[in-house]
Protein backbone atom coordinates (compact mmCIF):
# COMPACT_ATOMS: atom_id res chain seq x y z
CA UNK A 1 0.00 0.00 0.00
CA UNK A 2 2.04 2.92 -1.31
CA UNK A 3 1.91 6.31 0.48
CA UNK A 4 1.06 9.23 -1.78
CA UNK A 5 4.42 10.87 -1.11
CA UNK A 6 6.20 7.79 -2.45
CA UNK A 7 4.29 7.50 -5.70
CA UNK A 8 6.63 7.85 -8.64
CA UNK A 9 4.32 10.21 -10.51
CA UNK A 10 4.58 13.73 -11.88
CA UNK A 11 2.90 15.93 -14.46
CA UNK A 12 5.91 15.52 -16.74
CA UNK A 13 5.70 11.70 -16.59
CA UNK A 14 1.96 11.70 -17.28
CA UNK A 15 1.17 11.79 -21.02
CA UNK A 16 -2.37 13.02 -20.38
CA UNK A 17 -1.67 15.68 -17.75
CA UNK A 18 1.41 17.04 -19.47
CA UNK A 19 -0.49 17.36 -22.75
CA UNK A 20 -3.46 18.96 -20.99
CA UNK A 21 -1.20 21.57 -19.38
CA UNK A 22 0.47 22.25 -22.74
CA UNK A 23 -2.95 22.73 -24.35
CA UNK A 24 -4.09 25.17 -21.66
CA UNK A 25 -0.83 27.12 -21.88
CA UNK A 26 -1.28 27.32 -25.66
CA UNK A 27 -4.75 28.77 -25.05
CA UNK A 28 -3.20 31.42 -22.82
CA UNK A 29 -0.64 32.27 -25.49
CA UNK A 30 -3.36 32.44 -28.14
CA UNK A 31 -5.21 35.03 -26.04
CA UNK A 32 -1.91 36.81 -25.29
CA UNK A 33 -2.02 36.21 -21.56
CA UNK A 34 1.72 36.51 -21.09
CA UNK A 35 2.45 38.01 -17.69
CA UNK A 36 1.15 35.35 -15.33
CA UNK A 37 2.98 32.03 -15.15
CA UNK A 38 0.86 29.50 -13.24
CA UNK A 39 2.86 26.84 -11.45
CA UNK A 40 1.33 23.38 -11.89
CA UNK A 41 1.92 20.46 -9.53
CA UNK A 42 0.22 17.30 -8.23
CA UNK A 43 -1.92 17.13 -5.11
CA UNK A 44 -5.03 15.31 -3.90
CA UNK A 45 -7.33 17.30 -6.17
CA UNK A 46 -7.67 20.17 -8.61
CA UNK A 47 -7.55 23.73 -7.34
CA UNK A 48 -5.79 27.08 -7.24
CA UNK A 49 -4.28 28.21 -3.97
CA UNK A 50 -6.10 31.26 -2.64
CA UNK A 51 -4.36 34.49 -3.61
CA UNK A 52 -1.66 32.79 -5.73
CA UNK A 53 -1.10 31.50 -9.25
CA UNK A 54 -0.17 28.01 -8.03
CA UNK A 55 -2.42 25.34 -9.53
CA UNK A 56 -2.62 21.76 -8.24
CA UNK A 57 -3.86 18.84 -10.32
CA UNK A 58 -5.35 15.57 -9.10
CA UNK A 59 -2.70 12.84 -8.82
CA UNK A 60 -5.41 10.28 -9.64
CA UNK A 61 -5.23 11.38 -13.29
CA UNK A 62 -1.45 10.91 -13.52
CA UNK A 63 -1.48 7.27 -14.71
CA UNK A 64 -3.93 4.88 -16.26
CA UNK A 65 -3.78 2.63 -13.21
CA UNK A 66 -4.70 5.47 -10.85
CA UNK A 67 -7.51 6.56 -13.17
CA UNK A 68 -8.88 3.00 -13.13
CA UNK A 69 -8.79 3.01 -9.33
CA UNK A 70 -10.54 6.37 -9.19
CA UNK A 71 -13.26 5.02 -11.47
CA UNK A 72 -13.61 1.86 -9.39
CA UNK A 73 -13.72 3.41 -5.94
CA UNK A 74 -15.06 6.93 -6.49
CA UNK A 75 -17.32 6.11 -9.42
CA UNK A 76 -16.09 8.82 -11.77
CA UNK A 77 -13.14 9.69 -13.97
CA UNK A 78 -12.34 12.80 -15.97
CA UNK A 79 -11.98 12.59 -19.73
CA UNK A 80 -9.07 14.40 -21.37
CA UNK A 81 -11.36 17.24 -22.45
CA UNK A 82 -12.67 17.59 -18.89
CA UNK A 83 -9.13 17.78 -17.54
CA UNK A 84 -8.27 20.54 -20.03
CA UNK A 85 -11.47 22.42 -19.17
CA UNK A 86 -10.68 22.12 -15.45
CA UNK A 87 -7.18 23.53 -15.99
CA UNK A 88 -8.66 26.44 -17.96
CA UNK A 89 -11.00 27.02 -15.00
CA UNK A 90 -8.06 27.05 -12.58
CA UNK A 91 -6.17 29.50 -14.80
CA UNK A 92 -9.22 31.75 -14.45
CA UNK A 93 -8.78 31.66 -10.67
CA UNK A 94 -5.07 32.39 -11.09
CA UNK A 95 -5.77 35.38 -13.35
CA UNK A 96 -8.31 36.78 -10.89
CA UNK A 97 -5.90 36.40 -7.97
CA UNK A 98 -2.89 37.72 -9.90
CA UNK A 99 -4.60 41.06 -10.57
CA UNK A 100 -6.87 41.04 -7.50
CA UNK A 101 -9.86 41.57 -9.75
CA UNK A 102 -12.21 40.78 -6.88
CA UNK A 103 -11.42 44.24 -5.48
CA UNK A 104 -12.77 46.04 -8.55
CA UNK A 105 -16.23 47.59 -8.07
CA UNK A 106 -17.41 46.47 -11.52
CA UNK A 107 -16.20 42.89 -10.90
CA UNK A 108 -18.08 42.79 -7.61
CA UNK A 109 -21.21 44.12 -9.25
CA UNK A 110 -21.11 41.81 -12.29
CA UNK A 111 -20.43 38.68 -10.21
CA UNK A 112 -22.57 39.74 -7.25
CA UNK A 113 -19.78 39.66 -4.66
CA UNK A 114 -21.14 40.10 -1.13
CA UNK A 115 -18.74 40.59 1.76
CA UNK A 116 -15.19 39.24 1.93
CA UNK A 117 -14.36 37.45 -1.31
CA UNK A 118 -12.45 34.58 0.28
CA UNK A 119 -14.06 34.30 3.70
CA UNK A 120 -17.50 33.74 2.21
CA UNK A 121 -16.45 30.73 0.12
CA UNK A 122 -18.54 27.66 1.11
CA UNK A 123 -16.59 24.86 2.75
CA UNK A 124 -18.74 22.08 1.26
CA UNK A 125 -20.66 21.39 -1.95
CA UNK A 126 -24.04 21.88 -0.29
CA UNK A 127 -24.63 24.76 -2.72
CA UNK A 128 -26.18 22.19 -5.04
CA UNK A 129 -29.27 22.25 -2.82
CA UNK A 130 -30.14 25.82 -3.69
CA UNK A 131 -28.97 26.23 -7.30
CA UNK A 132 -31.43 27.51 -9.87
CA UNK A 133 -31.13 25.10 -12.81
CA UNK A 134 -33.13 27.46 -15.06
CA UNK A 135 -31.05 30.55 -14.36
CA UNK A 136 -29.72 32.40 -17.41
CA UNK A 137 -27.16 34.28 -15.35
CA UNK A 138 -24.50 31.54 -15.37
CA UNK A 139 -22.64 29.73 -18.14
CA UNK A 140 -23.10 26.28 -16.53
CA UNK A 141 -20.66 24.91 -19.08
CA UNK A 142 -20.13 21.54 -17.40
CA UNK A 143 -23.78 21.00 -16.53
CA UNK A 144 -23.19 20.82 -12.76
CA UNK A 145 -24.11 24.47 -11.97
CA UNK A 146 -20.68 24.90 -10.40
CA UNK A 147 -20.67 28.60 -11.31
CA UNK A 148 -23.45 29.11 -8.77
CA UNK A 149 -21.27 27.91 -5.88
CA UNK A 150 -19.54 31.27 -5.34
CA UNK A 151 -18.51 34.38 -7.36
CA UNK A 152 -14.96 33.00 -7.39
CA UNK A 153 -16.10 29.93 -9.33
CA UNK A 154 -18.57 31.96 -11.37
CA UNK A 155 -15.67 34.00 -12.73
CA UNK A 156 -13.47 30.92 -13.26
CA UNK A 157 -16.22 29.03 -15.13
CA UNK A 158 -16.94 32.08 -17.27
CA UNK A 159 -13.20 32.48 -17.94
CA UNK A 160 -12.96 28.81 -18.93
CA UNK A 161 -15.71 29.28 -21.53
CA UNK A 162 -14.09 32.46 -22.82
CA UNK A 163 -10.67 30.74 -23.13
CA UNK A 164 -12.01 27.69 -25.00
CA UNK A 165 -10.92 27.83 -28.66
CA UNK A 166 -13.43 27.69 -31.52
CA UNK A 167 -16.33 28.39 -29.18
CA UNK A 168 -18.58 31.22 -30.34
CA UNK A 169 -19.71 32.22 -26.87
CA UNK A 170 -21.50 35.34 -28.05
CA UNK A 171 -23.75 33.21 -30.22
CA UNK A 172 -24.13 30.30 -27.80
CA UNK A 173 -25.16 32.49 -24.86
CA UNK A 174 -26.99 35.18 -26.81
CA UNK A 175 -30.28 34.25 -25.10
CA UNK A 176 -28.68 34.21 -21.64
CA UNK A 177 -28.26 37.93 -20.84
CA UNK A 178 -26.71 37.45 -17.39
CA UNK A 179 -24.17 34.89 -18.58
CA UNK A 180 -23.40 36.91 -21.72
CA UNK A 181 -22.73 40.02 -19.67
CA UNK A 182 -20.23 38.09 -17.57
CA UNK A 183 -18.52 36.72 -20.67
CA UNK A 184 -18.24 40.19 -22.15
CA UNK A 185 -16.82 41.46 -18.87
CA UNK A 186 -14.21 38.69 -18.82
CA UNK A 187 -13.28 39.58 -22.40
CA UNK A 188 -12.92 43.23 -21.39
CA UNK A 189 -10.99 42.74 -18.17
CA UNK A 190 -8.55 40.18 -19.58
CA UNK A 191 -7.70 42.41 -22.53
CA UNK A 192 -7.16 45.29 -20.09
CA UNK A 193 -4.87 43.43 -17.66
CA UNK A 194 -3.18 40.64 -19.64
CA UNK A 195 -0.07 42.67 -20.52
CA UNK A 196 0.35 44.20 -17.07
CA UNK A 197 2.69 42.79 -14.42
CA UNK A 198 0.69 40.82 -11.82
CA UNK A 199 0.12 42.37 -8.42
CA UNK A 200 1.47 39.28 -6.67
CA UNK A 201 4.76 37.42 -7.01
CA UNK A 202 4.77 34.36 -9.25
CA UNK A 203 6.33 32.07 -6.64
CA UNK A 204 6.42 28.38 -7.61
CA UNK A 205 5.54 26.82 -4.27
CA UNK A 206 3.73 23.57 -3.62
CA UNK A 207 0.95 24.05 -1.10
CA UNK A 208 -0.28 20.65 0.09
CA UNK A 209 1.67 19.02 -2.72
CA UNK A 210 1.76 15.25 -3.03
CA UNK A 211 5.10 15.05 -1.20
CA UNK A 212 3.38 16.19 2.01
CA UNK A 213 0.88 13.31 2.14
CA UNK A 214 1.77 10.13 4.02
CA UNK A 215 -1.65 8.54 3.57
CA UNK A 216 -1.71 5.45 1.37
CA UNK A 217 -3.38 5.26 -2.00
CA UNK A 218 -5.79 2.69 -0.57
CA UNK A 219 -6.73 5.06 2.26
CA UNK A 220 -7.30 7.91 -0.19
CA UNK A 221 -9.69 5.79 -2.23
CA UNK A 222 -11.26 4.40 0.97
CA UNK A 223 -10.60 0.88 -0.22
CA UNK A 224 -10.02 -2.20 1.89
CA UNK A 225 -6.42 -3.42 1.55
CA UNK A 226 -7.45 -6.73 -0.02
CA UNK A 227 -9.81 -5.18 -2.54
CA UNK A 228 -7.34 -2.40 -3.29
CA UNK A 229 -4.51 -4.79 -4.11
CA UNK A 230 -6.79 -6.75 -6.42
CA UNK A 231 -8.11 -3.69 -8.26
CA UNK A 232 -4.77 -1.89 -8.34
CA UNK A 233 -3.09 -4.65 -10.26
CA UNK A 234 -5.69 -6.48 -12.25
CA UNK A 235 -7.41 -4.30 -14.81
CA UNK A 236 -5.62 -5.97 -17.77
CA UNK A 237 -5.83 -9.49 -16.34
CA UNK A 238 -8.84 -10.79 -18.31
CA UNK A 239 -7.27 -9.74 -21.62
CA UNK A 240 -3.91 -11.29 -20.79
CA UNK A 241 -5.51 -14.55 -19.69
CA UNK A 242 -7.29 -14.67 -23.05
CA UNK A 243 -4.13 -14.06 -25.09
CA UNK A 244 -1.76 -16.26 -23.07
CA UNK A 245 -2.28 -19.44 -21.05
CA UNK A 246 -1.88 -20.57 -17.48
CA UNK A 247 1.08 -22.72 -16.49
CA UNK A 248 0.53 -26.07 -18.21
CA UNK A 249 0.48 -29.28 -16.22
CA UNK A 250 3.31 -31.50 -17.44
CA UNK A 251 4.33 -35.09 -16.62
CA UNK A 252 6.84 -35.41 -13.82
CA UNK A 253 10.37 -34.68 -14.89
CA UNK A 254 9.51 -32.77 -18.04
CA UNK A 255 10.85 -29.22 -18.09
CA UNK A 256 8.27 -26.62 -19.00
CA UNK A 257 10.85 -24.46 -20.79
CA UNK A 258 11.19 -27.07 -23.56
CA UNK A 259 7.77 -26.32 -24.97
CA UNK A 260 6.84 -23.00 -23.41
CA UNK A 261 8.21 -19.51 -22.86
CA UNK A 262 7.11 -17.39 -19.93
CA UNK A 263 4.90 -14.55 -21.20
CA UNK A 264 6.94 -11.95 -19.29
CA UNK A 265 10.13 -13.07 -21.06
CA UNK A 266 8.26 -13.24 -24.35
CA UNK A 267 7.09 -9.64 -23.99
CA UNK A 268 10.51 -8.45 -22.87
CA UNK A 269 12.14 -9.97 -25.97
CA UNK A 270 9.64 -8.31 -28.28
CA UNK A 271 9.03 -5.06 -26.40
CA UNK A 272 11.18 -2.80 -28.56
CA UNK A 273 9.63 -4.06 -31.79
CA UNK A 274 6.08 -3.70 -30.42
CA UNK A 275 6.74 -0.20 -29.09
CA UNK A 276 8.18 1.04 -32.39
CA UNK A 277 5.44 -0.48 -34.52
CA UNK A 278 2.50 0.60 -32.36
CA UNK A 279 3.89 4.10 -31.87
CA UNK A 280 4.25 4.44 -35.65
CA UNK A 281 0.89 2.90 -36.53
CA UNK A 282 -1.24 4.61 -33.88
CA UNK A 283 0.67 7.87 -33.63
CA UNK A 284 1.16 7.83 -29.84
CA UNK A 285 4.27 8.61 -27.87
CA UNK A 286 6.52 5.62 -27.23
CA UNK A 287 6.14 6.24 -23.47
CA UNK A 288 2.42 5.46 -23.75
CA UNK A 289 3.13 2.09 -25.39
CA UNK A 290 5.95 1.29 -22.98
CA UNK A 291 3.78 1.98 -19.94
CA UNK A 292 1.11 -0.45 -21.11
CA UNK A 293 3.60 -3.18 -22.00
CA UNK A 294 5.37 -2.84 -18.64
CA UNK A 295 1.99 -3.16 -16.94
CA UNK A 296 1.25 -6.32 -18.95
CA UNK A 297 4.65 -7.76 -18.11
CA UNK A 298 4.04 -7.22 -14.40
CA UNK A 299 0.70 -8.96 -14.62
CA UNK A 300 1.85 -11.90 -16.77
CA UNK A 301 4.60 -12.47 -14.20
CA UNK A 302 2.15 -12.29 -11.28
CA UNK A 303 -0.40 -14.52 -13.04
CA UNK A 304 2.29 -16.98 -14.19
CA UNK A 305 1.19 -16.94 -17.85
CA UNK A 306 2.98 -18.80 -20.64
CA UNK A 307 3.33 -18.91 -24.44
CA UNK A 308 3.70 -22.17 -26.42
CA UNK A 309 6.96 -21.90 -28.33
CA UNK A 310 5.32 -23.03 -31.56
CA UNK A 311 2.73 -20.18 -31.26
CA UNK A 312 5.10 -17.26 -30.66
CA UNK A 313 4.44 -15.61 -34.02
CA UNK A 314 0.67 -15.90 -33.60
CA UNK A 315 0.78 -14.55 -30.04
CA UNK A 316 3.01 -11.66 -31.11
CA UNK A 317 0.39 -10.61 -33.67
CA UNK A 318 -2.43 -10.98 -31.12
CA UNK A 319 -0.65 -9.00 -28.43
CA UNK A 320 0.50 -6.26 -30.82
CA UNK A 321 -3.08 -5.89 -32.06
CA UNK A 322 -4.29 -5.68 -28.45
CA UNK A 323 -1.74 -3.01 -27.53
CA UNK A 324 -2.53 -1.05 -30.70
CA UNK A 325 -6.22 -1.02 -29.81
CA UNK A 326 -5.60 0.14 -26.23
CA UNK A 327 -3.18 2.85 -27.36
CA UNK A 328 -5.69 4.04 -29.96
CA UNK A 329 -8.20 4.46 -27.10
CA UNK A 330 -5.54 6.39 -25.20
CA UNK A 331 -4.93 8.71 -28.14
CA UNK A 332 -8.63 9.60 -28.31
CA UNK A 333 -9.79 9.50 -24.67
CA UNK A 334 -6.58 9.77 -22.63
CA UNK A 335 -7.21 6.29 -21.21
CA UNK A 336 -6.38 2.76 -22.37
CA UNK A 337 -9.95 1.75 -21.61
CA UNK A 338 -12.99 3.73 -22.90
Amino acid sequence: MTPLNRLNVSIEKSPMLSEAVRTAKADMARMRITQIKPYFYLSTGYGTIEGTTNVCLGFYDATDRLRALNKEYRNWVYSYDQVVATIRHEIGHAFSYAYKLYRLPEFREVFNVQGNYFRTYPLTDQYIRWVNPWSRDFVNASGDHYAQKHPDDDFAETFMVWLTPRLNWRKKWRNYPGALRKLEYVDQVVREYRNQPPLIDNRPDEYDGLSQYKMTVAWFFKASPTAYRRKATGYVDPDLKYIFRARPKLPDGRKIERGYLHADNFLQRNQRVIVNRVSQWVGVDTAVVNDLILKCRQRTHALDLWVPRDQQEKKLVEFTTYVSTRCAYYEVWGSYFP
